[in-house]
């Protein structure tokens, strides 16, 4: 019998499963445990270590409260949180970080500890000038969320947690007022319409029309905020895959900014 990799999960996750349920095996078990045991069916020790330390990382990372808020039911979340496990020191990690989201992502730092970023939308004439025009066409959705902050910890040697909370709240509120406020103007001719033109009674026309355009409103802003999202999340994994892979974070085509440094130093 061949077994495909999708059927090996399967059988050790059930085969793991069984002999916890019968008590064959201690509830608890040590890190060396957990590598003899991944070795004894074909686990690379590397690996292993690496799931062992996102899974310590999981423990780490704070517990989000959750958001019940009228916004969110309606449109959906506007909190985004992304962590991995990283090769490399904190303090290496968060240097490269400053440098790449200030020169590449077109962000400012307004917190800056140790282990600790926070980052806004750059609001320099520059960096409008840059987002603007795209030459790259890089979209710099990270730079249209409200604010981007980056938890670095050490997680064992040679490796780091790093974890980046960004906030889209401004582009949801932006999304429901380009919704609400375009169909709530063109309902609100429409009904005017009816009434006058029609000779609709205003207490039947207002009510209906109303009840259209913030049903329609709704779902069109909560499908747009969906796809915002998505790109966001996109954006910060790409990120992360950086990190995780060690590649040079600079991206292959310059920015506008630079273009122009060059420009000047010729």
């Amino acid at each position: 019998m061949r077994v495909s990799r999708d059927q090996l999960e399967k059988v050790i996750h059930r085969a793991a499963e069984l002999q916890f349920s019968r008590g064959e095996t201690p509830d608890v078990l040590e890190a060396d445990e957990v590598l003899r045991i991944a070795e004894e069916v074909g686990l690379e020790g590397r690996f292993v270590r690496q799931a062992l330390a996102e899974v310590r990382a999981d423990a780490l990372l704070p517990a989000r409260p959750v958001d019940d808020s009228v916004p969110t039911r309606l449109w959906g979340e506007a909190i985004l949180v992304a962590a991995r496990v990283v090769p490399g020191e904190p303090n290496v990690i968060q240097a490269r970080l400053a440098r790449y989201l200030a020169e590449r992502e077109s962000l400012r730092c307004v917190r800056d500890r140790p282990g600790q970023l926070v980052f806004e939308p750059a609001k320099d004439l520059m960096s409008h000038i840059q987002r603007g025009l795209d030459f790259g066409g890089r979209g710099y959705d990270l730079a249209k969320a409200r604010s981007l902050g980056i938890m670095i910890q050490t997680l064992e040697e040679g490796r780091s947690l790093v974890s980046i909370t960004a906030d889209m709240s401004n582009q949801r509120w932006g999304h429901a007022a380009g919704w609400y406020g375009s169909l709530g103007t063109f309902g609100l001719g429409s009904a005017l319409g009816a009434i006058l033109g029609g000779g609709l009674p205003a207490l039947i026309v207002i009510p209906a029309v109303a009840s259209s355009v913030g049903l329609v409103a709704t779902v069109g802003t909560s499908k747009t905020v969906g796809v915002q999202r998505h790109r966001l999340e996109l954006a910060v994994q790409g990120l992360l895959d950086r990190l995780e892979r060690g590649f040079e974070m600079a991206a292959d085509r310059p920015t506008l900014r630079e273009r122009i440094t060059d420009l000047l130093e010729e």
